[in-house]
């Protein structure tokens, strides 16, 4: 007798047009010259009988809350599966377009291009939902480092961004595969915490990067399969060594390599589950907020020094992040609307035994650990980049040591970054939607 579980996959090419411009470094002065691999996105929809699901991953550096909204509003209109049980995860390449701006609106061609991939992510979604059979399922780990901890400890005790060869890295790559109840391939997701930076600032081609090359191997090997790649908590993480196409390819073949490998030792696949869906939402905490006369004094440094950059934000974007910080400080303050926290959105998808957890924003690796080791859950995959995008959320350990992580990129609100045990607060709301999806 055939199980009662459902599924079904659809994808389609999101690559931006030639001249449109990059995100991921703040340097670049113009936009991609070529293409050197396309961008995709990739859905998989799930069916127990009782909840439909529907993941989406996607080439894309990520996409804010509101973005976030709108493609799950047009997921929901296009397939009829619930806005919250659409899950949305993001490779964070560096090699894809800009997605979104602190320091100023998108022009109009880019917001048209983003509202158009909103339109193909809900049309792989319905593609994905049309072709729905019953299916089979496993899960699977095998040994992977793509990168190294970030975080280099300089003579003063300070941090930059380089290799910290004793800081805590993903040493494994988690898959889940799918497949058709005659044993032809479906899907495969794929999850390992490492940044889409092994090409650098100086890249103008678009690319999926290594998470890229490794879907491309998983997919010309496993034919008819559609691979789906979520990344883990990768904040700390840079793939290493980095720099060039060549390595990129290297580390996607190996990354690939053991997906497939997870694959081919998978022994108990089943053709039933049973799938659970839950939001937690609440605050992580933020400094306090200074004074309206330290607010004005600050916002009186820094606007000068951004109005010299006349627009050219790339020429400096510390100084537009203060300038734009001291702006939002001193907005809220005026307006009587100061926040206590930086409001959060944690998903929970669930089949099984095992849990995908989306956290919006750049989480450091022992996050990650710290949740899939409190979590009622077999198996649970942080997935960062998930469902939204606020920032950094640095380890409290972490904070001391300073940094890019820690000083510049931290997650902020209204002007002001999140507090030093943020994490803990992040742990701890995370936890609490794996325990209500585990108890629904």
């Amino acid at each position: 007798m055939t199980g009662n579980l459902k599924g079904g996959a659809g994808g389609a090419r999101i690559t931006p047009p030639i001249g449109f411009p990059m995100g991921g470094y703040g340097a670049r002065d113009h936009g991609a010259e070529g293409v050197h691999d396309h961008l995709n996105t990739h859905t998989l929809f799930l069916d127990d009988g009782t909840t439909q699901v529907v993941i989406i991953s996607s080439d894309l550096l990520g996409m804010k809350e509101q973005q976030v909204a709108r493609v799950r509003e047009l997921v929901q209109t296009a397939t009829g599966v619930p806005a919250a049980n659409v899950f949305l995860a993001f490779s964070h390449t560096h090699g894809g377009p800009l997605m979104y701006s602190s320091f100023s609106e998108l022009d109009a061609g880019l917001s048209a291009y983003i509202e158009t991939v909103s339109h193909y992510m809900a049309g792989a979604a319905l593609q994905a939902v049309r072709a729905a059979t019953p299916i089979r399922w496993g899960k699977g780990r095998q040994p992977l480092q793509v990168g190294a901890n970030r975080r280099e400890r300089q003579a003063d005790g300070t941090t930059r961004i380089g290799v910290n060869p004793d800081g805590p890295v993903a040493p494994w790559v988690d898959v889940l595969w799918f497949e058709h109840v005659d044993g032809t391939p479906l899907v495969t997701i794929y999850q390992h915490a490492a940044h889409g930076t092994c090409l650098v600032g100086d890249n103008y081609l678009w690319t999926a990067d290594w998470m890229g090359a490794a879907m491309r191997l998983i997919e010309s090997e496993l034919v008819g399969s559609t691979a789906l790649f979520v990344n883990g908590c990768a904040g700390n993480i840079n793939p290493h060594p980095r720099g060039t196409f060549q390595l990129a390819g290297d580390h996607g073949k190996r990354a690939g390599s053991a997906v497939l490998q997870a694959i081919a030792d998978m022994s108990d696949l089943r053709d039933s589950g049973r799938l659970r869906c839950a939001r937690h939402a609440f605050e992580l905490p933020l400094e306090p907020m200074p004074s309206q006369a330290e607010c004005e004094r600050d916002l009186a440094e820094w606007e000068p020094k951004y109005r010299e950059l006349a627009g050219d934000h790339h020429r400096d974007w510390r100084t537009c992040r203060h300038y734009f910080a001291a702006q939002e400080r001193l907005e809220a303050l005026r307006t009587g609307t100061v926040s206590e926290g930086l409001p959060m959105d944690v998903q929970v998808v669930a089949l099984d035994e095992v849990a995908l957890v989306g956290l919006p924003g750049e989480i450091f690796v022992e996050t990650g650990f710290a949740i899939a080791e409190a979590s009622p859950f077999e198996l649970t995959l942080p997935v960062g980049y998930a469902n939204g995008s606020i920032g950094y959320v640095p380890t409290s350990e972490e904070v001391p040591y300073g940094g890019y992580e820690v000083l510049d990129a931290r997650a902020r609100h209204q002007g002001r970054r999140l507090r030093d045990d943020a994490d803990r607060v992040l742990t701890q709301g995370a936890v609490r939607s794996l325990e209500i999806a585990s108890n629904s």
